[in-house]
């Protein structure tokens, strides 16, 4: 009895030991061979009204070495699916052990999707975007090459930024990449393949980026400051000179709109408001509240409620800039 249940052990044994092999032989047999990407970017230069920003930086690529040359030709095709590249040097191709290593530099404009509702205290994502130019995701995948930004020992959230990377525009504030997959619709006229869509492996690297509010802060606020202030004189004038007050006014509220129409030529058309739109759309309502209030006390004194007439013109001279600092406030604190 006990030679059978030895017997039976040993045989589960020899079973469980087959089992572990073809799994072992099955995923390894199975998996794809990968290029690891690197970047190191020397500068970037936003444009925002085109969306886009001028990156220079170096690269790097990392895969299996395939003798080839064809071959490898084809394995190592890439393509930075959302840049114009205007210069792309090959410096250095070599092997490195059982790797083939490629190196060089880039430049060129690269686009990215902008969000202003928060300008001029946004942020942004600068974007570069990289695919197989050739092969799909089941023959290989793109991913960033960790090994190489661990041995620097910098910090993950500023892997690929140059120590020295500055701008006057803009802070930098953390790199992310992300490796996933872009599904096309389509066969690209390949009648000949089975599917009909392909899909290719694809690694996003992303610059966050935070503007440097405070000059374009200054930029915006201390000219339409001066603006309302001269609509906030109306105040003072006397309710009989109701042309001066009015004259004031009309000004005020042409020179708030030029003034924006000017601004808003570093950003491109947008379907929504923008921070600095609500603080001008606040000044142009008290501009106008401004005039309704001079109206309103030349006919009050006209009709001999001087008293009433003067509440008004004392209690306009703190709702007005009362109303906008508070307003101002408000639309930052929520940006």
């Amino acid at each position: 009895m006990k030679e059978y249940r030895k017997e039976k052990f040993s045989f589960l044994l020899i079973l469980i030991f087959f089992i572990n092999f073809f799994i072992v032989n099955t995923v390894f047999s199975a998996e794809i061979p990968a290029i690891k990407v690197g970047y190191y970017i020397k500068s970037i230069e936003i444009n925002n009204k085109e969306e886009s920003a001028e990156i220079d930086f170096y690269y790097w690529y990392r895969f299996p070495n395939i003798a080839d040359s064809t071959e490898r030709a084809d394995f190592s095709t890439l393509e930075f699916v959302n840049g114009d590249i205007s210069m792309n040097e090959i410096q250095e191709e070599k092997v490195i052990g059982n790797e083939y290593y490629i190196t060089g530099r880039i430049k060129g404009k690269f686009h990215f999707k902008s969000d202003f509702v928060s300008y001029p205290f946004d942020k942004q994502k600068i974007l570069i975007q990289l695919e197989h130019a050739v092969l799909t995701d089941d023959q290989v995948m793109i991913c960033p090459d960790t090994i190489s930004y661990l041995r620097t020992g910098k910090n993950r959230e500023l892997w690929g930024i140059s120590n020295d990377l500055e701008s006057k525009d803009v802070f930098f504030r953390k790199t992310e990449f992300l490796a996933d997959k872009r599904i096309y619709e389509t066969d690209f006229g390949d009648v000949s393949l089975e599917e009909k869509e392909s899909s290719y492996s694809r690694l996003s690297y992303y610059v966050y980026v935070e503007r440097n509010a405070l000059p374009y802060t200054l930029k915006f606020l201390l000219p339409l400051l001066i603006i309302l202030g001269l609509a906030y004189l109306v105040f003072y004038i006397p309710a009989e000179d109701m042309e001066l007050a009015c004259g004031l006014t009309v000004t005020s509220l042409l020179a708030a709109i030029a003034f924006q129409w000017t601004l808003s030529d570093d950003l491109p058309s947008v379907g929504y408001l923008t921070c600095v739109d609500k603080i001008f759309y606040l000044g142009y309502v008290l501009i106008m509240l401004a005039m309704v209030q001079t109206v309103w006390t030349y006919h009050l004194e006209k009709d001999g409620k001087i008293k009433l007439s003067n509440a008004m013109e004392i209690g306009g001279r703190w709702v007005f800039p009362l109303v906008f600092f508070t307003g101002v406030i408000f639309f930052i604190a929520n940006t």
